[in-house]
């Protein structure tokens, strides 16, 4: 059993009797009767004896802490199972300019469908000092994109006024106009013909991501309680706390040619990162009321040199090569109304905010999958060597040839062009999410949490990388020099053309099922 209720004294001895004139009194929890503290005593003995459980475990969710070698509990350990189902929708928007004026422009519409199953284990080292390990495994993993046709009424045509698009379909999307994803659309889940399922003029769904599962981090950390209420009752719970998310997974990747072959990399769910970070969280129980606060910051780096896409490909003149990391904050309390102290039992609901910034670097983002191994991105991802990569003729063999995979074989560009891999530049965002929950202490060995977390993000540029640097301080970023960022592809980079995320709404039901040693 978790220990965050020990005293350093044994509980059973009740307040030390000041009074020396009488016994001390305590008012019993369960009647309006006033007991002789010996008489008290003698009932908490017996129950703790029967029972081991300490008398008043504080402390909330988020500071709980496995703790060993205390008097009435040597050992604990934890284990949990957690689910979670995420829903995720957002507006794919855009930039768009008629060469005098920069607009947004509606384009799609991204939706994600996400089930998680997580094993956890938690070990206690010490008094208030605990080891624990997570290790999230997704059970499926599915994206789509359609066009934009929430409006009413719908109107389609250019986005130039006076007759502004308030819908978007195959003749005004610029996805399809800039040769992003071809008319056809595409469906990855169809291996015969992914270029068919989105054939009609009609079709509001234009491309469909692969089914993906499997793992992508595992989460190792160390925590220790520096104040612990339960030993200390004037003080609150104060945790503070190591942690590392290490990649285990296979990145994820994308690749069109799925009929000849379907890349296994194609179902990953791995990001090819690690992050390293700490955290504190504090706790403080008044009567029904449990508020509690929290903290933290990842620092992302890249994994694997060989796998991940996260690749440091031009020195100083690509200005992000790490995944985003984040700091955030949580902020909430626990109200409990209703706990029985004998019984090991208690029932509580968890409200909490939470605020969370993304910053300094490149990622998978919404967009990802529609920008990888489209031909509309090919490159060269060397210093000095964009000019090596015929474009033009890449693009117009596949204009002429749209379902044909080996579009840049097909144009006899190999080897001066390479795939575009999907990862692009990010703009810091900030992420604001509210989360309800009940917490069911069921017993001493026992506990079930269920709840829902929702979730926004602010509206972001997707794809901003820079033009490069000016290395010989001639005042500009000269066109096919070793100036250039090697990741910027001018097609999504270029002011005019920046893909934004908008209007994210994110849904999180889970539930985690704890049991304690």
């Amino acid at each position: 059993m978790f220990k965050t209720a020990n005293r350093p004294r044994d509980s059973a001895l009740g307040p030390e009797n000041i009074d020396l004139g009488g016994p001390a009194l305590v008012a019993c929890i369960d009647s309006f009767e006033v007991l002789p503290m010996r008489k008290l005593c003698g009932l908490m003995a017996i129950v703790g004896l029967t029972l081991g459980f300490s008398p008043s475990a504080l402390a909330a969710e988020v500071t709980r802490v496995a703790s060993s070698f205390d008097e009435d509990d040597p050992f604990d350990l934890h284990f949990g199972v957690g689910y979670d189902f995420t829903f995720k929708r957002a507006a794919i928007v855009r930039e768009w300019s008629d060469g005098n004026t920069n607009r947004i422009a509606r384009d799609l519409l991204y939706q994600q469908m996400r089930h998680t199953v997580t094993p956890s284990l938690e070990i206690g080292l010490y008094r208030d000092l605990a080891v624990y390990l997570q290790l999230p495994v997704v059970v499926s993993d599915t994206r789509s994109y359609s066009f934009d046709q929430d409006a009413d009424p719908c109107v389609y045509g250019d986005v130039s006024p006076p007759d502004e698009a308030t819908c978007v379909n195959k003749d005004n999307s610029t996805t399809l106009r800039d040769g992003i994803v071809p008319r056809t659309g595409f469906d990855a889940t169809n291996t015969d013909d992914p270029y068919g399922s989105f054939a009609g003029e009609d079709s509001q769904e234009i491309f469909r991501g692969p089914n993906r599962y499997g793992l992508d981090q595992l989460w190792v950390g160390l925590k220790y309680a520096i104040l612990n209420q339960d030993r200390l009752s004037h003080m609150p719970h104060w945790v503070i706390g190591l942690e590392g998310r290490f990649a285990v997974g296979k990145p994820m990747q994308f690749s069109r040619n799925i009929s000849d072959e379907d890349p296994a990399s194609n179902h990953a769910v791995g990001r090819g990162f690690h992050q390293l970070g700490v955290w504190t969280a504090l706790s403080r129980r008044y009567r029904f009321l449990n508020p509690f606060f929290m903290a933290y910051w990842h620092q992302s780096l890249r994994g694997n040199s060989n796998t991940s896409l996260f690749q440091n490909y031009g020195g100083d003149v690509q200005n992000k090569t790490d995944p985003q990391s984040q700091v955030g904050v949580q902020f909430g309390t626990e109200i409990v109304p209703f706990e029985r102290k004998a019984k090991s039992k208690k029932f509580a609901i968890e409200l909490s905010g939470r605020a969370k910034l993304l910053y300094g670097g490149r990622g998978y983002s919404e967009v990802w999958e529609l920008l990888a191994d489209s031909p509309a991105l090919v490159g060269n991802y060397s210093p000095g060597m964009s000019a090596a990569c015929n474009r033009n003729s890449v693009m117009a063999y596949a204009q002429a040839n749209p379902t044909d995979p080996s579009y840049i074989e097909g144009a006899g560009a190999a080897p001066g062009c390479d795939r575009f891999d999907g990862i692009t530049d990010i703009q810091d965002y900030a992420v604001f999410g509210l989360r309800a929950g009940l917490v069911a202490h069921l017993s001493k060995y026992a506990t079930l949490t269920v709840g829902a977390d929702i979730n926004t993000n602010t509206r972001h540029f997707v794809t901003s990388a820079s033009r490069g640097v000016d290395l010989d301080d001639n005042g500009v970023v000269d066109a096919g020099s070793a100036e250039v960022n090697p990741v910027r592809r001018d097609v999504v980079d270029n002011v005019g053309r920046r893909y934004l995320v908008d209007d994210v709404i994110n849904v999180t039901p889970y539930f985690k099922f704890l049991l304690t040693f």
